[in-house]
């Protein structure tokens, strides 16, 4: 025998032997269905550790994956409203049933309503960058529900950083880039499905964001047939929650329905004055025409109206003896409270989706959508007339002892303590002082234009009502068993209308509409005490329009795209978004002080966006992973940091520019059976932001704005989750995150106010090495649940939260501040740290075998602690004497709730 032939002879044999194995054709299948009820749970998300592609359960439950290499296999299961279940098996010729897989309802339902308050009422206060909790990260959901009272901000990003979409459209505002969450509020129970990446993760739906990015489902089909009863109660933001939610299910003719409608309301929870009252409403139909094509419509509104808390000094906060002192409020008839700020809102928003499929593989989706409504938040205004804040700083005793006054300084003392007319909102006086100033009101020609009483307290209505329309086409595209592409173009178009509106003349018959700080200042000048050169001496009553009046007209447009590949060991992707971004704005108003630059349209700012992001996952095995993403992003500036002063003129920011943004993070991931959790080392810098403050200036009598451009930021830090299933009831949670954030940038500064185009002062702010406001940077929490196996469970969990800082003001740290004041105010205040005790609670009943009863309680707080901050600012105001800083206004502080709970009880049939 030839040396050739001996050689093909051991080929061959090697190949017969090699065939056999690489055509096996492995599979895995099962059934997912409901612990409780038995009930099979479509939609599930199933991933097995040796294949790229997770795949999704059928309406009836069932689930299967073929061509599986053999060996060990960790499956995972994610559903939503479902704990995650990781389970392990070993998969051998010719393959594995696993039967019928338990999901176990998730029992965090009323701690998560408690996340959806925080953040309603965050929205009052600071920029905040949360985003709803998923089960898949332990570090992200023991944060959501444990740290959010204390404003904690995942690596410190502001809320612009994160996008949230509503079946597959961008719902950011426009305006500022937040997210305004009490959109959709009020059903929770509608919108409980979402998919959610944090950091640079990627999605099937949007590029994302440096934050992450959040999908709420918002399909009919997807929605669990049922109907299911809930009444919550709580002594936090409303007192009472009802809703109903209905869902049918794919029905035989191919529709689905789901509608939810609820209520929440309350004469004041945990701050005197902020009452509550709230609808919601949801409803989604869908139309399956065929396996191809589906159209799905939602409409969902939160028609709300709702009292408001203020910030208040520790002056008044000790002279009260409660941190939760409410300025805004006062008795009205000698009986109830009233409240001078309400935010009343109804802002709906209506979506439509065709979803087209291909195939097995491939998906289009087209989606287009609308919002519209009104939005008001309420405040006292006042002309030649006394501060009727009962915390104006002239109404409190530190203004007297500053001046030696000290007895003085013991009456308005004395006075605070025990008269309700002096620590609150006096309403009777403002009614009277209306009442009693009978006026003959003329033109600048003498002509008589109102004669009666002439309010010189008025409640306004300070509205931003918003038109938008948003449009997008994403597709979903599987290449190939190693490569999927994801790409989409998207489209907004948003006017806002922004003026004042008069709420109510407090017992007045009118208002005439003229610039108070002109006046005071140009009083000789009939013109230039004009807010309207085209409706001069305008007379305003109830409901008419007045002080200022604008509109903010914005558009942008992205064009992105997604790669993954997938392969045993390695999993990478790579992605790009191009885009750009306009804004303008349109004045309503000739406004006297600024006859040439305030009516009609503003120049026309136009910027391109760019952003990159690449990634990768070694698998080291099934059960452990390393990740690794990075991005360069260059985003616009919104309208709301890009004109000086938009109530009163066109003048934009001088030499706006994009946003640089460079991130990077590496993490390494467990999953288990036993354990699951994530440790994460990240790095971000922000540069080139600006910055727009305005505020009521005492030194120039005119309100005033600081424009800061330049500001750059870093921020770095690790995250640290676990979770171990300790024994087949207890599991544990704990996490932790160190970071720090700060400005690594001594930004230029700009001076101005309404009362003239000129700039008062100009600098540079040295904020170089202070720190990022707003959020703790130090945190950790550890807990501990018992799951019984009759379907209730209990647990106990500690979080502790430090290295918070104060919102700074940037005048203190100029060249002029830094000579003219004490170190003890340039110094940023930092916040001592805190920790609280919270337990929940809950249980399941099965009724029949086709009813449910959930019940779940939990106590936050439960050591009462009252003096934690939750967060504060420095005023913009200070005090000038001979053309010299003397000392800031004293700063404004937010604290945690005390002791307090959420009880939630649903029926599901």
């Amino acid at each position: 025998m030839s040396k050739l032939s001996r050689i093909v002879g051991i080929i061959s044999i090697w190949l017969l032997g090699i065939l056999p194995v690489l055509s096996q054709n492995l599979y895995l299948k099962g059934t997912v269905a409901d612990e409780s009820s038995g009930n099979p749970i479509p939609f599930v998300t199933v991933s097995v550790s040796s294949t790229p592609s997770p795949v999704e359960s059928s309406m009836d439950g069932t689930f299967a994956f073929n061509n599986l290499s053999e060996g060990r296999q960790i499956i995972q299961f994610f559903a939503s409203g479902y704990e995650n279940l990781i389970i392990e098996r070993e998969v051998l010729s010719p393959g594995v049933d696993l039967g019928t897989v338990r999901l176990k309802p998730a029992q965090s339902g009323g701690i998560a309503d408690l996340m959806v308050m925080d953040l309603e009422m965050e929205s009052d206060v600071q920029e905040t960058s949360p985003l709803l909790s998923s089960s898949r990260d332990v570090f992200n959901n023991v944060a959501s529900y444990s740290l959010s009272p204390a404003r904690f901000s995942q690596r410190g990003y502001e809320g612009k950083y994160s996008d949230v979409y509503l079946n597959g459209l961008k719902m950011n505002d426009m305006n500022s880039g937040n997210v305004i969450w009490s959109l959709w509020g009020g059903v929770n129970d509608a919108t409980r499905n979402q998919e959610t990446y944090f950091g640079l993760e990627t999605g099937a739906f949007g590029f994302g964001n440096l934050g992450g990015v959040s999908n709420v489902i918002t399909r009919a089909s997807k929605f669990r047939p049922g109907t299911r009863l809930t009444y919550s109660m709580s002594n936090r933001t409303y007192t009472n929650r009802a809703m109903v939610t209905h869902a049918t299910g794919v029905m035989d003719n191919g529709w689905s329905l789901a509608m939810s409608v609820s209520r929440r309301w309350g004469d004041g929870g945990y701050v005197d004055g902020v009452f509550y009252d709230a609808w919601g409403y949801f409803l989604a139909l869908e139309k399956q025409f065929n396996d191809n094509h589906s159209l799905s419509f939602t409409a969902v509104g939160t028609p709300t109206e709702r009292g408001v808390p203020n910030g208040s000094t520790q002056e008044v906060y000790d002279l009260v003896g409660s941190n939760y002192y409410n300025s805004n409020i006062g008795y009205q008839n000698g009986e109830k409270w009233r409240n001078a700020r309400v935010r009343d809102n109804h802002e709906p928003i209506m979506l439509l989706n065709h979803y087209w499929d291909f195939n097995v593989d491939t998906r289009l989706t087209t989606s287009l959508g609308y919002r519209f409504g009104y939005n008001g938040y309420s405040a006292l205004n006042w002309y030649d007339a006394p501060d009727p804040r009962p915390d104006y700083y002239r109404n409190l005793p530190s203004y007297f002892d500053n001046d030696g006054k000290r007895d003085q300084a013991n009456e308005v003392r004395r006075m605070w303590r025990s008269d309700p007319n002096t620590r609150h909102v006096n309403w009777d006086r403002l009614y009277r002082t209306n009442y009693e100033n009978e006026e003959v009101t003329r033109d600048e020609y003498g002509n008589i234009i109102a004669q009666g009483r002439r309010s010189k307290y008025v409640i306004e209505d300070r509205r931003n009502d918003q038109k938008q329309i948003s449009g997008s086409m994403v597709l979903n595209t599987k290449l190939s068993d190693i490569v999927k592409l994801d790409a989409g173009v998207n489209y907004r178009k948003n006017t806002t209308s922004n003026f004042n509106k008069i709420k109510d003349l407090l017992g007045g018959d009118y208002w005439l509409d003229i610039d108070q700080f002109a006046e005071r200042d140009f009083g000789y000048d009939h013109d230039i005490i004009q807010t309207d050169l085209r409706n001069p001496d305008r007379i305003v009553r109830k409901g008419d329009t007045y002080s200022h009046n604008y509109d903010a007209h914005i558009e942008d447009f992205k064009l992105w795209g997604l790669a993954t590949f997938n392969f045993l060991k390695v999993d990478a992707h790579a992605g790009f978004e191009v885009g750009g971004s306009s804004f303008y704005r349109s004045g309503n108003y000739q406004k006297g002080l600024f006859p040439n630059n305030s009516y009609g349209d503003s120049e026309t700012k136009n910027f391109t966006e760019l952003a990159a992001k690449i990634g990768a996952t070694y698998k080291i095995s099934g059960r452990h992973y390393i990740t690794a993403n990075a991005s360069l992003m260059k985003k616009a500036p919104h309208f709301n940091n890009s004109f000086i002063s938009p109530r009163t003129r066109n003048t934009l920011v001088s030499d706006l520019t994009t946003e640089n943004i460079a991130s990077a993070d590496i993490n390494y991931l467990i999953r288990t059976p036993f354990a699951k959790g994530r440790v994460t080392a990240y790095y971000t810098r922000l540069a080139d932001q600006t910055k727009v403050m305005s505020f009521y200036d005492d030194y120039h009598r005119s309100f005033g704005n600081y424009v800061m451009t330049n500001i750059d930021k870093e921020h770095m830090g690790v995250e640290f989750g676990l979770e171990l299933k300790l024994t087949p009831t207890i599991t544990s949670e704990a996490m932790f995150g160190y970071g720090t954030y700060k400005y690594v940038s001594n930004p230029d500064y700009v001076q101005t106010v309404d009362n003239t185009e000129e700039i008062i002062d100009e600098a540079k702010v040295y904020w170089e090495n202070f720190n990022v406001e707003g959020t703790p940077m130090t945190v950790g929490s550890l807990g501990f649940t018992y799951n019984s196996p009759n379907y209730w469970f209990i647990g106990l969990k500690g979080s502790y939260f430090g290295d918070s800082y104060i919102s700074m003001n940037p005048v203190l740290r100029t060249d002029r501040g830094r000579t003219d004041l004490a170190p003890e105010y340039i110094d940023q205040e930092r916040f001592g740290s805190g920790f609280t005790l919270d337990a929940f609670a809950g249980i399941s009943y099965r009724i029949q075998y086709k009813y449910f009863l959930g019940v779940n309680i939990s106590a936050n707080n439960l050591l009462d602690r009252t003096d934690m901050k939750s967060g504060g600012y420095e005023q913009l105001r200070v005090r000038v004497e001979d053309g010299k800083m003397t000392r800031p206004f004293d700063k404004r502080y937010f604290y945690m709730f005390g002791r307090n709970f959420f009880f939630n009880v649903n029926f599901r049939f």
